[in-house]
């Protein structure tokens, strides 16, 4: 079976990393090849169990009882796994190098695998208890490789306050969990929309009360590590901070974790129930804000880390949009659209995040005053930003194009209006300070900086050029990502009763 072999091959990955780093002991650098060969095992295992025909709906009992423990591996698994463990594969080939003069890597990639783990449990996971066993995982992890240079400030300061949030995020995600048991009886989620929905279809509002609760604290859980608005504040200082291979994670895939369990345990119940529109209504205010204010924000950035982590809020933003034309009854292109700009802003942001690696390896700064004439000087990590930036800006024929026509598209076949407007709006406004920074990439005179700078590390170079190579692809052939986007979203139908 597909679900416990994947997971199978993570978790013996996971606890094979510390021997095989203590066994290396001062080569324990070599311990990269390893997390990036276990990320491929599993995903190629994936898709050769697809092509022998295997199903997208097989379900997992790890035990059956009224908290059992489900996993399944459905169009959303298919879809979120498939994100997942290409950009952790990408981003763990440039830990390699990025990696290389830092101390305790045995216990970096320990926590990379786990991470990893956590996240590709997650997208599996059909109940809320497992669904939480894998979320903490993936999030404690997460913490400490945010702070994994301990010795510094940044990191620290920035470990301690993602920390904070997002723990308090996860305490409201296990007090929904826990009123949802006591309702419910049980925590599977057939179950869960089955007696929600016919709590939310009785028009007694004291009844009403229960499930809005549970839904709001659901929101709020999920909506700290999505960062959206007013939850993005630990999202500026924790990305910048983090190793550019970590930083790639949590803005390509992390933060999608949010997005992923609303889609799983949030939008069915309140789509199976009479309020679906009323839900609509919050998701499309969060959706103009989250895209608007950080967009503003962004203007204002020396730092170019800091600058790419408020992009990706402004691109969570633009997924609500897709959560937004769901809710109001675009079912078909509501799901894909949000999904496929799940999978393009990950290829993006990730590629741009590595890209910054590449630059702060050679130049040791990220400040981007400092970055100007680059491209003269390494043209390769000049070009792969280039590429995420573009890509982002929603240029064709780069995925992000696609997956914005699709969301704009969808907006528009649920009469969201306003909303299509102002994700062009925000289209363009990105794309004034992703071309200016450009401009001064390519076309103003090299700083001191530049042209003292040293020579990127090949195996930074080598996972800058394969993630390049999959966005031209993707780019071109947009079909694989909108085939795994709508396979996900008809995974919904049977629930959704569309």
């Amino acid at each position: 079976m597909v679900v416990d072999i994947v997971l199978l091959v993570m978790g013996v990955g996971v606890f094979l990393t510390p021997i095989i780093g203590y066994l290396l002991g001062n080569k324990e650098r070599y311990l990269g090849y390893f997390t990036a060969l276990i990320q491929l095992i599993a995903l190629i295992y994936i898709y050769i169990y697809l092509f022998k025909g295997g199903s997208l709906s097989e379900q997992f009992y790890l035990f059956n009882s009224p908290v059992s423990s489900i996993l399944v591996f459905d169009g959303l698994s298919l879809f979120f796994t498939t994100v997942f463990l290409i950009i952790g594969f990408i981003s763990s080939i440039h830990s390699i190098g990025y990696m290389s003069h830092d101390r305790n890597l045995t216990i970096y990639y320990t926590l990379y695998l786990l991470m990893m783990l956590g996240l590709v449990g997650l997208s599996m996971a059909y109940d809320l208890f497992t669904f939480f066993v894998f979320w903490e995982a993936m999030a404690i992890s997460s913490y400490v490789l945010v702070a994994f240079r301990y010795h510094l400030d940044e990191p620290v300061e920035a470990g301690m306050k993602y920390l904070i949030m997002s723990g308090v995020g996860s305490l409201l995600m296990l007090y929904a969990i826990t009123l949802i048991y006591g309702v419910v009886g049980s925590l599977r989620l057939d179950y869960i929309i089955q007696y929600m929905s016919s709590f939310m279809s009785i028009g007694n509002y004291g009844l009403l009360m229960v499930p809005a609760a549970i839904i709001s604290l659901l929101m709020v859980g999920f909506g700290i590590k999505a960062a959206y608005f007013p939850f993005w504040t630990w999202l500026p200082d924790a990305h910048p901070a983090a190793p550019s291979p970590i930083s790639a994670l949590l803005s390509g895939i992390v933060i999608k974790a949010g997005i992923l369990g609303i889609m799983r345990f949030v939008l069915p119940v309140v789509s199976n129930s009479r309020y679906a529109a009323s839900f609509g209504a919050p998701i499309y205010v969060l959706a103009i804000l989250t895209m608007t204010i950080p967009n503003i924000m962004a203007l204002m950035q020396d730092d170019i880390k800091r600058l790419l982590a408020y992009s990706s809020i402004v691109n969570i933003g633009f997924i609500l949009i897709g959560l937004a034309s769901y809710s109001y009854g675009s079912y078909y292109y509501g799901a894909a659209s949000a999904l496929s700009h799940v999978f393009s802003h990950a290829l993006g942001k990730a590629l741009g995040f590595l890209a910054v690696g590449g630059i702060i390896y050679s130049m040791e700064t990220r400040e981007i005053r400092k970055m100007f004439g680059l491209g003269r000087h390494r043209p390769l990590v000049a070009l792969a930003l280039t590429m995420a930036l573009l890509s982002l800006a929603g240029m064709p024929p780069l995925p992000g194009f696609w997956s914005k026509w699709l969301l704009i598209l969808g907006a528009i076949d649920s009469g969201l209006w306003w909303l299509a407007f102002f994700g062009v709006f925000n289209s363009v406004l990105a794309v004034l300070y992703y071309l200016w920074l450009i401009q001064r990439i390519f076309f103003a005179e090299p700083t001191d900086e530049v042209l003292s700078s040293g020579e990127v590390h090949p195996a930074i170079k080598v996972s800058l050029i394969v993630l390049m190579g999959f966005m031209i692809i993707i780019g071109l052939y947009p079909q694989f990502m909108y085939g795994l986007a709508f396979n996900a979203s008809k995974a919904l139908a049977p629930l959704l009763h569309v």
